[in-house]
């Protein structure tokens, strides 16, 4: 069976579940998953402060055919 299956099948039995078990089951997994947040909260940060950059004119940005310019220089192409 294929993962994809098997996460079909899963869902179909939690949603068969009564509402108070379903929310149970969301408290449960939300708290394992909690702590792998604050790694996101940290990539946030860092995704507000380019933004940030970027909109003061602080740092230009470069469009795809620059990046593959400089890219193909950088190899020597």
């Amino acid at each position: 069976m294929s993962t994809t299956s098997n996460f079909d099948a899963l869902t179909s039995q939690v949603l068969a579940l009564s509402p108070e078990q379903r929310f149970e089951l969301a408290e449960r997994l939300w708290a394992s998953v909690e702590g792998q947040l604050d790694e996101d909260d940290e990539l946030f940060a860092e995704i507000a402060r380019r933004d940030a950059e970027i909109e003061s004119g602080a740092v230009r940005t470069l469009s795809h055919d620059e990046v593959m310019q400089r890219a193909r220089k950088a190899l020597g192409e």
